[in-house]
């Protein structure tokens, strides 16, 4: 059985951030939603919450959303893109082809 995963990404405000994310992470338990991973750092007027479930319906995951949204204390729940699914591709030149930019390097220059 496939399993749908979304990762969403919202601010708490600073009123009460850990009753609110107590209520967050009500609402994922009542949804029978699975719990990957919780992150959440402080910032001026709030905490930053990424929370990233998972579900066997993607419908789940919508209403997870949908009731996030509706939270007293929840701030614009936002969707983060899906990591790809292929390697990231190194470049062909690396930094250490690169020459130090300092004083002391003598570049060569050819005469005109």
């Amino acid at each position: 059985m496939k399993t749908h995963q979304t990762t969403l990404r919202f601010c708490l405000e600073d009123e009460a951030p850990i009753a609110t994310l107590e209520a967050v992470l009500a609402i994922v338990r009542r949804l029978d939603l699975q719990l990957l991973s919780l992150r959440s750092h402080a910032q001026p007027g709030g905490q930053e919450v990424q929370l990233r479930i998972a579900a066997a319906r993607e419908e789940a995951l919508v209403l997870c959303r949908m009731r996030l949204n509706n939270l007293v204390g929840v701030l614009a729940v936002r969707v983060l893109p899906a990591p790809s699914a292929r390697p990231i591709e190194r470049p062909s030149c690396t930094y250490l082809q690169i020459p130090p930019y300092n004083s002391a390097y003598v570049h060569k220059q050819d005469s005109v």
